[in-house]
């Protein structure tokens, strides 16, 4: 008997949504922003960083202009500009993600692994699930333990400022609050006092809404070990500091103490001092480097490779000229085997997608399916040997369509999963593991014989918005 899907061989393929285009004006700093914003897409870095210094000749501290002109100085290897760009959002927006990320892969770029583990470490803490921080964060691990290193000395006020004694007499009343004897309202005296004696910074746009947020427990429990002298100042100062972030707890906004313009500038000055710093100790080192994004450095070597992939060809390949697979039934059961040629990984990858091939692999394997009206369950074999292989599975990072994320035969033949595209910031970038398994799980759906099907949270989908691993606007 012979399977029925064995023998269709059209091609299927998986697609993303692609955005509308911006409408090209410039009257005025939004259409200009918009006009920059469609360079950048286009991977036209240095149009859009013109448009950009022209919005912020109108409005210097705009924090969305000086992000995306940081992104793009980034992506065109201005490392010490884009920092300066992320620095200055940071003087007025402290906790900004984006900003803080910027800065942890302009370190890592300039080989400033301790300051740029710190900044993904604040980034963290802002966005603990954010794949792409977490990647950042085990690459630059990896390297500050292969590569030790002299950091370069920053100066003593851009150094973060350790918080001044807590005076005694704050303790019993941070312990009657912990305990509940107290209401929230005695407590925010004493914390008056800690902000306008400036233990306990606020960042001046931070100061966010009243929330209806009841106030954790977990910041009481820091108060009460902190009054029992069981943690330092730092630790209590910091679960302060999320109630008042976070608008659970409410200032007297007008009682901060803000930073002077005089200050920001000085500021400034120092932080360019240590860029340059930086760079001469990167002359005299001769430091190795390894960038934090590997994703142009992937892109780079695939395509200087290109011609020994020869993928074109391998797709024209007539997937009936594949062997069919193998089944046996039991019980009234299909047993299908497929064997699976597995094609290196582009060099340069630092993600293991070949785990992710098996973790696809697992999953079809659980499925119930049927053919010919009975059940059927899929076995996997990985076989060296490409002339036998059912399927044929490769990663790629070529163009196969315009939003296109894979490509599959029918029932068997070649199997493609993109690894990226340019569809973030206008360069290469890879997608993160997640994505990267979905998009191989439904092609592989294909290639045992399953077509496009209309409910969206079937795997078999047809559309597919992928995350990215080290994109910042991802």
């Amino acid at each position: 008997m012979r399977i029925i899907y064995f023998l269709i061989v059209i091609s299927v393929i998986l697609t993303i949504g692609i955005g509308n285009a911006f409408a090209q004006t410039n009257d005025d700093p939004e259409k200009m922003f918009n006009l920059a914003k469609e360079h950048f897409v286009n991977g036209e870095y240095k149009e859009a960083i013109t448009i950009y210094d022209n919005i912020l000749e109108i409005a210097p501290n705009n924090i969305s202009t000086l992000k995306m002109k940081g992104i793009a100085q980034s992506n065109l290897d201005q490392h010490t500009s884009s920092l300066k760009q992320f620095f200055k959002v940071l003087q007025y927006k402290p906790n900004d993600v984006v900003s803080l990320t910027g800065m942890g892969v302009g370190f890592g770029n300039l080989g400033e692994y301790q300051e740029s583990i710190a900044y993904f470490e604040k980034a963290s803490k802002e966005k603990p699930d954010s794949t792409v921080i977490n990647n950042y964060k085990k690459f630059i691990n990896s390297v500050i333990s292969k590569y030790p290193y002299t950091p370069t000395e920053k100066p003593v006020n851009l150094e973060q400022k350790q918080i001044t004694s807590i005076p005694e007499w704050i303790r019993p009343i941070a312990k009657w609050w912990s305990e509940g004897n107290i209401e929230d309202v005695e407590f925010n005296s004493a914390l008056m006092y800690l902000i306008d004696n400036k233990i306990i910074e606020i960042p001046s746009v931070e100061v966010l809404n009243q929330s209806d947020e009841k106030i954790p427990q977990w910041v009481k429990n820091t108060a009460g070990w902190w009054a029992d002298k069981q943690i330092d100042d730092n630790a209590f100062v910091s679960g302060i500091q999320h109630l008042i972030e976070n608008g659970i707890i409410t200032v007297n906004v007008e009682k901060k103490s803000q930073k002077s313009q005089e200050e920001i500038d000085h500021e400034f000055y120092l932080f360019e001092k240590y860029l340059r710093d930086i760079s001469n100790n990167i002359s005299k080192e001769k430091r190795y480097i390894e960038y934090p994004n590997p994703s142009q450095d992937v892109i780079k070597k695939f395509l200087r490779d290109y011609i020994k992939w020869n993928f074109e060809e391998e797709v024209k390949k007539a997937s009936e000229k594949f062997p069919d697979p193998t089944y046996q039934i039991e019980d009234g059961t299909y047993i299908i085997h497929y064997k699976v040629f597995v094609n290196d990984q582009p060099s340069g990858l630092p993600l293991d997608h070949v785990s992710t091939l098996e973790n696809s692999f697992a999953f079809w394997k659980k499925q119930e399916l049927s053919t010919d009206n009975q059940s059927a369950k899929i076995e996997f074999d990985i076989t060296n040997l490409k002339h036998e292989a059912n399927v044929w599975v490769t990663w790629v990072v070529r163009d196969i369509g315009d939003g296109v994320l894979g490509h599959a035969h029918l029932g068997k033949g070649v199997v493609e999963v993109t690894l990226g595209d340019y569809n973030c910031d206008g360069s290469f970038q890879l997608y993160d593991v997640n994505s990267v398994e979905t998009i191989m799980t439904h092609e592989l759906g294909h290639s045992i014989g399953l077509k496009h099907v209309s409910e969206k949270n079937n795997i078999m989908y047809p559309s597919f918005t992928p995350s990215y691993a080290y994109c910042l606007l991802s």
